[in-house]
This record gives C-alpha cells, structure tokens and sequence, in this order.
C-alpha cells in the first residue's frame, strides 16, 4: 500500500570516473566516488529518522548493486531518462498517482540537511502546496508537494508541472526560477543549506578522539551518536580496560599512560581537520558535526565545548549544572566531560593536552585563552552521573572544588591524584 507520506532519495551509484567529476582533480576518482557514497549513506541514515516510507531513485549502477550498497529494505527506481525537471515530475507523479498525498524530494549533495528539516517539509505541506529548502549555490536541496485533489491546500493553490519546465538546470538561478513558477502557490520556505559541488565546499573532516578505560557499558550509545555525524572518524584509545571496551571498537589504539597521552595519541593519528575530545560516557546532541563546525567558522575561536548536563535526575544535580555551566560560559573553563573541540592546527600550535595524571581538561582549557575565545554553545552534552550516583553529590562536588583549587595554588597534579582516587 502507498504511504500517504513520501519520501525520494535523488542519488547516483557512486562508480569512481562517473560521479562527483568536478571534483575528481582535488579529490581523485576513487576519492570523489567515496565522497559520493558517504553523502549518500548520511542523507539515508537522515531519512530513516525522519520516519518515513524511503524510495531510492538512482542513476547508474543495477538494482543489485544498490541493493548491495544501501541495504533491501529500500524501495529502488530508476531516474529514467530527461533532465532533472523531468526525473522529479515523473517521481512525482508516479507516487500521486498511487495515492500518496504528501511527497518529499531530497538530493544526497547537501550533508546538512538533517531529518528535521525532512520531518518539517511533510509537516508544512498540511498547510502549502510547495515546501522548499533553497541551496546556496542556486539551487534547492529539498522540494515537497501536496497531491492535488487533497483537501488543502485550497484548489488555487495545487502545484503544478511548470514548477519543473522552462528550467535553467544546473544553473545559478534554479531557485529563484521555480519560486516564479511558484507564484500562484502557497509556498514554505525552508533555512537555506550549502551543497557540496566544489572542493571548498567539503565540510572539515572531523576526528572524535575517545579515551577508554572499561567503559564497555557506556561506550557504544556514545559511537552510535558519532556515526551520525557527516564527514566523520571515531578513534578510541584505551587505557587497558579488562572489560569487553575494546571489543566494541575494533581497530582502537592502547596507551596505559593515563587520559592526557591517551588524548595527545589519538590527536596524532586523527586525519581529520577539527578535533573533539570526547568522554566515553557523554552522549552528543543532535546535528553535533554542524554545532562544531558553525562554532569554529567564527576566526575568533580557539576552543569550544557543549553545555553541561547529567543524564540522570538525583537532588543537587541541578545545581552541579548551573554551577558548571556559569564557570565554562562566564569563565571560558569548561571541563572535559563536555567535549572540547577545536581545530588540530590550533591544538599542536598549544602543545596538546599537559603530561600530568590529572586536571588536564582544566589546564588545557586555561592555555586556549591565548589563541582566542573559549566558548559554550548552549546545545548539551549528555553525560553519566555514576560519579555522584556511587560517593554522593555532596562528596563528588566537595572533591572537585578542592582539585580545583589545590590546582589553583601550586599543588603537584600526582598529588591531587592520589587524593582524586582514595
């Protein structure tokens, strides 16, 4: 049976020589093929939060292939032939012939359209004929209509084909074009997203640097929440753990030498631009890849972290929360359970994390102020309360005041961590 909610994946089968060409001289074949597949990958996982019926409709490639590649849960079509406009119409079409009533089309070029934005288009074609996600290169990554005879819109207001005839395709003006033929409808506009279609156009690469220690009970939400971020790596470096830590992390690197060195040689096998230092019990918000870099387009910052907050509820945590947060956004100290991230050029220019058994988080912190802001974004980092679950709030809190403090006026770090473990 039809869904009555549609959603289209335009993509192409990404053979390398045969996809993304324009950037084959930056990235190479094999490398603009992998670029295609990961984009394509990410805007699926987008789409299958968004809850929807998903329908692939790919261009090279066979039905096996896809298949092979996306997985056989996915409904596939051809594009078939003629320009893009025609390829959408007859999408269009073919599902409101069928019976759907909202239908939903995405590109797989734009990695920032997220399953929000999916889930608002089909919300607002309850109300406009026309939902729109402009590109900034000109174009739209995402474009929606309602089935005429449905009941709303209003009659006056159906789509129509000329939203997709007389189209300068893969031109500069194909969204200012369609909102013309779009005139007589009623038409929701969506925020305006980038396309990736030159090699500045690629998002940084950003490397998720996690030190382990038995955290096989925390460590897995942690990665799943990772792997839905664009253009990212998960690189977890344990500590000697004697649980089953390492078994989720197949490929991680050991270093028994405590956080800071397990953080300084992670950093140094990461491949990607952006660094984040992530604790293995803190879970990430949502659109956590575009959080980081939105944050640190800003040339004025050097570090930032996630706001603080406990998973569980328990008295007095709150007002472990409100205590932080005020330090890490009025004192630009945060601690590393909020996940400092940064670019890598910015952490070698400040030495990596200090070799020291503890309080690394807080002195690496402290040494950013000398190359720029250091800062809050107020989206959080969900992260375990076990600590105060098993000493107590009053404990834990008690302790933390006085490391910071013995830091504060000269205490030696090996000694602030032998009284941190007793």
């Amino acid at each position: 049976m039809q869904s009555k909610n549609q959603q289209i994946i335009f993509t192409r089968f990404p053979e390398p020589g045969k996809t993304k060409t324009r950037l084959i001289p930056h990235l190479g074949a094999e490398g603009a093929a992998h670029l295609q597949r990961e984009m394509t990958e990410h805007t699926v996982r987008q789409a299958r939060r968004a809850d929807v019926d998903i329908e692939i409709r790919y261009t090279g490639g066979s039905l096996e292939q896809m298949h092979e590649w996306l997985g056989t849960d996915l409904h596939y079509t051809e594009q078939g032939g003629g320009d893009l406009g025609k390829r959408m119409q007859r999408a269009f079409e073919d599902h409101f012939s069928s019976g759907a009533d909202r239908v939903v089309i995405v590109g797989s070029d734009c990695p920032s359209n997220d399953w929000k934005s999916i889930k608002d288009a089909f919300q607002e074609l309850d109300s406009h004929a026309v939902v729109i996600g402009p590109a900034s290169d000109g174009g739209y990554y995402l474009i929606g209509l309602c089935r005429a005879g449905s009941e709303t819109p209003p009659p006056r207001s159906r789509p129509s084909a000329t939203l997709f005839q007389n189209i300068e395709w893969g031109g500069e003006q194909v969204f200012e074009q369609t909102m013309q033929a779009a005139a007589e409808l009623t038409v929701h506009q969506l925020p305006m997203r980038h396309d990736v279609d030159l090699a500045e156009d690629i998002p940084p690469r950003i490397s998720v640097i996690i030190p382990t220690l038995n955290e096989e009970a925390q460590l897995l939400q942690t990665l799943e929440k990772i792997n839905e971020g664009f253009h990212v790596e998960a690189i977890v470096v344990d500590g000697g753990s004697t649980d089953g830590t390492r078994g989720l992390a197949p490929g991680c690197l050991e270093c028994r030498s405590g956080r800071a060195a397990q953080q300084n040689l992670g950093a140094k096998k990461a491949s990607g631009e952006i660094l984040l230092f992530l604790h293995a019990d803190t879970t990430l918000p949502d659109g956590w890849d575009w959080i980081i870099r939105d944050t640190l387009a800003d040339p004025s910052v050097a570090m930032g972290a996630f706001t603080f907050k406990i998973k569980e509820q328990m008295r007095g945590l709150k007002f472990i929360e409100d205590t932080t947060n005020w330090r890490s956004k009025k004192g630009g100290l945060p601690f590393g359970d909020q996940g400092f991230f940064l670019y890598r050029k910015t952490f070698d220019t400040a030495g990596g994390f200090p070799d020291q058994p503890i309080m690394e988080d807080y002195a690496f912190a402290r040494t950013l102020h000398r190359y720029g802001k250091v800062i809050t974004v107020p989206q959080p980092a969900i992260t375990s309360g076990r600590r105060w679950q098993q000493h107590g709030v009053f404990k834990v809190t008690v302790v933390n005041k006085l490391m910071i403090l013995g830091y504060r006026i000269g205490i030696p770090p090996a000694k602030l961590a032998a009284f941190y473990r007793k």
